[in-house]
């Protein structure tokens, strides 16, 4: 059995100083957003082995948030995620990753991408009919070696309920 934790980055600047995409930041609401975010997600799920993540700045830096709730997971950039990536190809990068039963790898990046993704992991199709808002979360749990259309879903929360389950653990100060 494999676990993979799916991510959307937190809200973002509108535009970074560079004016390039892959330069904004996440905002400063965003960041504060994610922290609880995070803590909602220490308090539900089991920490990945590892968070891949785009190597796009607000992803990045989301991941490192996720990380740090988890207790210090390791964080490593995977250019599958990077905005405008492929179903197949995210799936191959987290197939790639998946030796043996492993302890769950969290995967963050952008929509549409990952609402393709999680689309293709449930139903090998990537037609989306799920998405994520910004700081959403998902679990998919895939039986054997990851494939297009094996995985369950095991729940899909929005940042207003990982927030609530931080609330409710006493995960953050910040409120």
């Amino acid at each position: 059995m494999h676990l993979c934790l799916v991510i959307r980055h937190g809200a973002a600047q509108d535009r970074a100083a560079s004016g390039l995409d892959v330069d904004r930041e996440l905002s400063a609401e965003g960041a504060r957003e994610m922290r609880y975010i995070a803590a909602g997600l220490a308090a539900s799920t089991r920490p990945p082995e590892v968070i891949l993540t785009s190597p796009l700045r607000r992803a990045r830096q989301t991941a490192e948030v996720v990380a740090e709730a988890f207790g210090g997971i390791p964080v490593e950039d995977e250019p599958a995620l990077e905005s405008g990536g492929s179903a197949a190809d995210i799936l191959g990068a987290l197939v790639a990753r998946c030796r043996g039963d492993t302890g769950g790898i969290a995967l963050v990046g952008h929509e549409p991408d990952l609402g393709r993704f999680v689309s293709y992991a449930l139903a090998a199709t990537s037609r989306s009919f799920h998405s994520l808002r910004k700081g959403g979360a998902c679990v998919l749990e895939f039986p054997a070696l990851p494939r297009a259309g094996n995985a369950t879903l095991e729940w899909a929360l929005d940042p207003v309920h990982l927030r609530a389950m931080a609330d409710r653990a006493g995960g953050t100060d910040e409120h």
